[in-house]
């Protein structure tokens, strides 16, 4: 086994997949970023005019509680990107590249 190569070739990959996903990030986030925005405006003219009653108050109290679930969830996340080495690290370096490139 070649390790060298082996190692290149594990950088390469994970940064092109990197500068890939950094750039549909980018693109993705723009649209979901405005559709929620206009989703949010509907819903507040639609509940102004008493089309629609919405429950504020209500919507946030399943999240209140789940504080350790999503501090578990963010730690596993975190040890699973340090457990993938080099290709996590090439793929963190062409994400931020893409970053940089698309402002």
């Amino acid at each position: 086994m070649d390790f060298p190569a082996l190692l290149a070739e594990n950088i390469v990959q994970g940064f092109i997949v990197g500068l890939i996903v950094g750039f549909v990030v980018r693109v993705a986030s723009k649209a979901v970023r405005n559709l929620l925005i206009l989703q949010f405006l509907l819903l507040k003219y639609l509940e102004s005019r008493n089309l629609l009653i919405v429950d504020w108050h209500g919507l946030t109290n399943g999240l209140l509680g789940q504080k350790e679930l999503v501090i578990g969830e963010a730690q596993n996340l975190f040890d699973t990107v340090v457990e993938m080495g080099v290709f996590g690290g090439a793929l963190a370096g062409g994400f931020l590249l893409a970053q940089r490139i698309g402002k």
